[in-house]
């Protein structure tokens, strides 16, 4: 499957939800770059990473989905104008139960396994999934890498 393919279907599934929110969803960047990966599984990091940026980008504000080979992987991105998250909570924010502020508390969806289950899956299939922020009212940058199909192939791991 390309990585463009995931990321339209990841869009088309997210768009009723942006709309309601107020946010604007774009896709950049698509790429055609293959992945042999559960398009199923994907499909859920993707709508898990979608759902926490459209959750915490204000009215007005915008999701950015792209895709890129780098090397032999092939980087899918989420990344958002929203509330963003500071330096000491980014290394923390894929443990389970992790809530960075009473701003991502239940109270605004979510039930705090997302992020770690997300994480799990995109290392199940050989890759990382990662986090950066420039800071609070700065948004998030949270990256899906996998193995591009003609680069080496993952390493399952026991799930």
């Amino acid at each position: 499957m390309t990585a463009g393919a995931l990321l339209d279907a990841a869009a088309r599934a997210a768009a009723d939800r942006a709309v309601a929110a107020g946010v604007e969803l774009t896709v950049t960047g698509s790429s055609d770059a293959v992945v042999h990966v559960d398009a199923d599984r994907v499909a859920q990091v993707l709508d898990n990473l979608l759902s926490n940026a459209l959750r915490h980008t204000p009215r007005g504000g915008r999701v950015v989905l792209d895709a890129r080979r780098e090397g032999d992987r092939v980087l899918l991105r989420v990344a958002d104008t929203g509330e963003g998250i500071a330096a000491e909570h980014l290394p923390h924010v894929f443990e389970r139960f992790y809530r960075a502020d009473t701003a991502r508390d239940r109270d605004h969806g979510g039930s705090g396994i997302g992020l770690a289950i997300s994480r799990a899956l995109a290392e199940a299939h050989g890759g990382t999934l990662t986090a950066t922020s420039p800071g609070p009212g700065r948004g998030t940058e949270v990256v899906l890498a996998l193995a591009a199909a003609d680069g080496p192939a993952p390493r399952p791991t026991a799930g």
